[in-house]
């Protein structure tokens, strides 16, 4: 497995999420930035979603915008996820002497 490096890494975040029943105008967007100003490198996606319909589970048909930032990771996601690598780690570790000890057998027998 790669050494990760213990630094805080960027993620992807939506900021923003909201569903019109109209296609989405110029003013939507002017109202979205006005509460949340757009930054250079902020991923922009606008759209239409068919609506799905089930017995259990549906949506109407909507209009949409997502708008996603780079976010440097929290003090609480960095330590999660350090150490889930160093568990990963030390599973595979276990993982790939088992599966060693099992070929040894099998091909000491021979």
């Amino acid at each position: 497995m790669e050494n990760i490096s213990p630094n805080k890494i960027k993620i992807e975040r939506q900021i923003v999420s909201k569903q019109y029943q109209h296609q989405v105008k110029w003013s939507d967007i002017k109202s979205i930035m006005q509460n949340t100003p757009f930054e250079d490198d902020d991923i922009i996606s606008i759209g239409h979603d068919e609506g799905y319909y089930l017995e259990n589970n549906s949506w109407d048909p909507h209009y949409y915008i997502y708008v996603n930032r780079m976010i440097e990771e929290t003090d609480k996601e960095f330590e999660k996820r350090i150490e889930s690598n160093a568990w990963h780690k030390e599973n595979m570790r276990k993982r790939r002497y088992e599966n060693y000890l099992k070929l040894k057998q099998e091909f000491e027998n021979e």
